[in-house]
């Protein structure tokens, strides 16, 4: 048994040769072990350089994706330093707009916009550094942007409000030619040659010449008003009221609305007067003041004969 053999026969295809191997059972249990050997050790050698392959070829795709996402972090970065760039340059415009509104400037701390807290910033799970870095920064824009679209809103609502006021305020010269004749204070009366205060501006200008009211408001006296003849007196709101005497036609009546510059009347010399002009006062809560506080126009560009006169004696009346 022990010297039991096997034989081998091969064939060829048309059954013409014949090769025989003769093998003994210890020599091919040998070559069993053999086949078998080589098949596990070809299996293990062609599925390692198989995953070597593969392990390769999957490092180049991701170095590949590190250096495409490295170069759009590239690009990422001089777009942020350009919004970080406008927004200095917003910042700069912030301040001075809020200086022209009469705005306080933002607090440079508040324009940093920190956070607090411990709110999540950045999406759940792992995240390389630079992303961890762009979205910090992008979180840190969004807020700047916000603080700026609110500094704006508030510049805007303060300037509408502020433009509200001016457009109220007796600022325009009611007579844009002529000369200041008289002004405000003690001056010697043309009629009775004592001192006596003058509670308005007077404008010496021909007759007929168009006075316009100083600001926006509304007519609360129209018609005769004793010494001031033609007399006229507009209501701003917020305590201001301007009156215009000695006019020779009135164009406006009580009640009415007008703006600034509205050609309310002309220039006369009705009531106590001498000649033709304008008496012009602003009254503050019912105080007369000094017209020449609220006029915005160049003085030099409007003739002011008043020194002369106050001390010669106005020739044009109250």
């Amino acid at each position: 048994m022990a010297n039991r053999k096997f034989s081998l026969i091969l064939l060829s295809h048309d059954l013409s040769k014949k090769v025989e191997f003769t093998f003994t059972r210890a020599k091919a249990k040998a070559l069993l072990a053999g086949l078998v050997a080589s098949f596990l050790l070809f299996n293990g050698v062609t599925g390692f350089l198989a995953s070597r392959i593969a392990a390769d070829s999957g490092k180049a795709q991701l170095e590949a994706e590190n250096s495409a996402l490295r170069e759009q972090l590239a690009k990422f970065d001089t777009k942020i330093k350009s919004v970080e760039q406008k927004l200095s340059t917003l910042a700069e415009t912030d301040n001075m707009l809020r200086l022209m509104a009469d705005l306080p400037l933002l607090p440079a701390d508040v324009r940093k916009v920190g956070v607090g807290g411990t709110a999540e910033l950045l999406p759940p799970g792992p995240m390389v550094p630079e992303a961890q870095e762009l979205t910090g920064i992008l979180d840190r824009l969004d807020r700047e942007l916000e603080l700026q679209k609110t500094s704006f809103r508030e510049i805007h609502s303060k300037l509408e409000s502020n433009a509200a006021l001016l457009e109220h305020l007796p600022t325009l010269r009611p007579c844009d030619t002529g000369y200041f004749s008289s002004g405000f204070g003690v001056r010697v009366d043309p009629f009775t040659r004592k001192a006596t205060h003058h509670d308005g501006l007077d404008i010496s200008a021909p007759r007929g010449t168009p006075v316009m009211s100083a600001a926006a408001g509304t007519v609360v006296y129209a018609g005769r008003y004793y010494n001031y003849g033609q007399f006229i007196v507009v209501d701003h709101g917020g305590g201001y009221q301007t009156a215009y005497g000695h006019l020779h036609k009135i164009s406006v009546r009580k009640g009415q609305k007008v703006t600034k510059g509205t050609v309310i009347g002309q220039v006369g010399s009705t009531g106590r007067s001498t000649a033709p002009h304008l008496h012009y006062e602003v009254r503050v809560n019912g105080v007369a003041v000094n017209p020449m506080d609220y006029v915005f126009d160049d003085k030099d560009s409007f003739p002011n004969m008043a020194e002369e006169h106050s001390e010669q004696g106005d020739a044009s009346g109250g």
